[in-house]
């Protein structure tokens, strides 16, 4: 589920989909410069998806004023987006020498610095956004997927909580947090803390095929292969989200072939190699 959760992070960053932002950026000044006027004009391409003129537009920003901070974040989040981590550092860090107060810069770096495996930089620029703006819960769901790579489980937890905490507080929690506080549990070994909050995510997101399929999972690993295949079944009649038909189909296939039925394993089985099979060119 880390791997989903990066997906709608970056997605985010992209402008590719609507929801809340993954920490706030400051607000411009409303005194109209051409620095913030050419912002203004990439914040609106950025909206509509319009990422290279967007980008050239913060450029033109940046040219009126290199210290624009709402520009060099914007133009960050595109170049994260795009896989320009250099760019997007220099931006950062420029962001930060103009506004040291800036956690919605800090989080930022500490993203990219997690995107590329560099867990104690990330650790570092999460912890000063999290001193910053210690309501935004996205910054301690990546505090604690960098502790959990850290191998530091205790402080994983107490930020994945915190998290949840944070949502609650706002007024929705995230699934996308829950499920990814499930899987850290579940990989732990943690299966009655992994039950309690998959149950909480089923109370939340009852039509979610994510959840029902995270908690087929956990009901095969606690030895339970036929609730197992129910909730992998429910999972595939529901709308699709991050989990793919083929991840449900291989559960489906191992949980039947522990409950003993090996005709159902054997008809997910064949509908996975079917799928699988390359197409013969026309």
């Amino acid at each position: 589920m880390r791997c989903a959760v990066l997906v709608v992070l970056v997605l985010e960053l992209a402008g590719a989909m609507g929801g809340r932002p993954p920490a706030r950026q400051a607000q411009p000044s409303a005194a109209s410069t051409p620095a913030q006027r050419a912002y203004e004009k990439g914040n609106a391409l950025f909206k509509e998806k319009r990422l290279r003129e967007s980008f050239a537009a913060l450029e033109e920003a940046l040219a009126a004023d290199p210290n624009h901070v709402p520009a060099l974040t914007l133009k960050a989040r595109i170049a994260i987006a795009a896989g320009l981590f250099d760019v997007a550092r220099e931006s950062l860090q420029r962001a930060i020498a103009a506004d040291p107060t800036s956690g919605y810069a800090r989080f930022l770096l500490g993203y990219e610095y997690y995107l590329l495996n560099d867990w104690d930089h990330a650790l570092s620029e999460l912890r000063t956004a999290q001193k910053l703006n210690p309501r935004d819960a996205r910054i301690s769901v990546y505090l604690g997927m960098t502790y959990e790579s850290l191998g530091d489980t205790q402080n994983a937890i107490s930020s994945y909580q915190e998290a949840i905490r944070q949502e609650e507080v706002a007024g929705a929690v995230e699934l996308n947090t829950v499920l990814t506080y499930s899987q850290f549990l579940l990989l732990q070994g943690r299966l009655s803390d992994c039950t309690q909050v998959l149950n909480k995510a089923l109370q939340l997101y009852p039509g979610s095929r994510d959840v029902h399929y995270a908690l087929g999972r956990l009901l095969l690993e606690r030895g339970d292969p036929r609730g197992a295949a129910k909730e992998g079944e429910k999972a595939l009649l529901l709308p699709s989200q991050d989990v793919g038909d083929l991840q449900i189909r291989y559960l489906l296939v191992r949980a039947y072939e522990a409950a003993g039925d090996d005709r159902l394993a054997a008809k997910h089985a064949d509908t996975i190699k079917a799928a699988e099979t390359p197409k013969p060119a026309q």
